[in-house]
């Protein structure tokens, strides 16, 4: 086994965070982490303490910068239509997480869930929006965002511009925009 580079907690969670998107979290083991980067399994216990306290790091960092970049796409946005444009997120493994870790998770998504509601909330009283249950169209508008993981690729058909306009535009289909 050839070590191409050192191993820190910041490349054990790299390797897992890849290797989690390819085979999901119950498919991949220590011993898969451990081979991506060129290191026998027992020596990632040096910089983490277990699978699971990977994934809850992943998963935290990754609603901390969708929480993060849906402020910075609202920022400045007064238009409800707009800004229901910008909302997407993706978080599909919370079922693997333990129960406490699980906890905190959720609490970050229901955070950034009720911001997608809100505004489809806004949307409605203002008349923009004629859904009549704006928390199910806030959750049929994450689920889609959610499901672009299984089938986009970065190198594929349609860039990630055309795919977020897109995506934007069936959102505004699914609250029943108004114009």
């Amino acid at each position: 086994m050839e070590r191409s580079t050192a191993t820190t907690r910041g490349t054990v969670l790299d390797a897992a965070c890849l290797l989690f998107a390819a085979h999901g979290y119950r498919g991949t083991s220590m011993k898969d982490i451990a081979t991506e980067l060129g290191v026998r399994a027992p020596s990632l216990y040096n910089h983490v303490a277990s699978k699971q306290d990977i994934l809850y790091e992943i998963m935290d960092k990754a609603m901390d910068r969708a929480i993060a970049a849906l402020e910075q796409a609202l920022a400045g946005v007064d238009d409800v239509a707009e800004q229901l444009r910008r909302a997407t997120v993706c978080n599909n493994e919370v079922r693997s997480l333990d129960p406490g870790h699980r906890l905190a998770i959720v609490a970050k998504r229901d955070r950034y869930t009720a911001r997608v509601r809100h505004i489809i909330e806004r949307g409605c009283r203002a008349g923009r929006f004629r859904t009549r249950t704006p928390q199910i169209a806030a959750f049929a508008v994450l689920e889609m965002g959610n499901g672009a993981k299984s089938w986009f690729k970065p190198s594929g058909r349609y860039p990630d511009t055309y795919v977020a306009s897109e995506y934007g535009e069936f959102a505004l289909r699914v609250v029943g925009y108004a114009g």
